[in-house]
């Protein structure tokens, strides 16, 4: 469904670092974003981050899925941690039900998207036997659904994604492939959980 949407995306959050698509020059995007998170850095640079910095852009590069509309790395701080955030449009009939998978579920509101929802949870890593946060908001129109995705994480990664992640859904904008903008409508029978950013859910 995503080839003919069209997506505007910017934040005023730092650590946006967009992915070029498969098949892009990838050895001189890691080289310029590189540059920048070492400017990014500063005084917390070192001579391990030169090598280390250049392998991680290219681990999350090796992650750009072909259905991403957008995808990012997003470096919320001055260390070496990135989330993977995806950005998909799906039939809304493709849309799991968030409550029976254990995940919590608030309501949010976008100003270019209108209202959604707020997932978040915990899913197990079965080649780590570890568990990791996910976090997705799905805006749906009732035909299609616009979903802005943390990938798994660990749980601190995600908490310190989250206010750049809130940033950013509250500035996209998404253009139907007839040109006309996307909105969403309200969820239908929502049941709301506790408020507020939540990485509740299975354990």
């Amino acid at each position: 469904m995503t080839a003919t949407w069209r997506i505007s995306a910017s934040s005023a959050a730092p650590g946006w670092l967009g992915m070029p698509p498969l098949g892009a020059d990838d050895g001189h995007w890691v080289a310029e974003r590189t540059a920048a998170l070492r400017a990014a850095f500063g005084e917390r640079w070192s001579d391990d981050l030169d090598r280390a910095v250049p392998a991680l852009l290219r681990a999350g590069l090796d992650r750009r899925e072909a259905d991403d509309l957008l995808s990012w790395q997003l470096w919320p701080v001055a260390l070496p941690v990135f989330s993977i955030v995806r950005a998909r449009v799906v039939p809304s009939a493709a849309l799991p039900d968030f409550h029976a998978a254990g995940a919590a579920v608030q309501p949010i509101e976008s100003s270019t998207l209108g209202p959604g929802v707020q997932v978040t949870g915990r899913v197990r890593l079965e080649e780590a036997s570890a568990s990791a946060a996910v976090a997705v908001l799905a805006f749906d129109d009732g035909e299609a659904a616009f979903a802005l995705s943390i990938d798994p994480t660990v749980a601190e990664v995600a908490d310190l994604s989250a206010p750049a992640l809130l940033d950013l859904v509250d500035r996209i904008e998404l253009e139907r492939p007839d040109g006309s903008a996307f909105r969403a409508e309200p969820p239908v029978g929502l049941v709301a959980d506790e408020a507020g950013w939540s990485l509740g859910g299975a354990a």
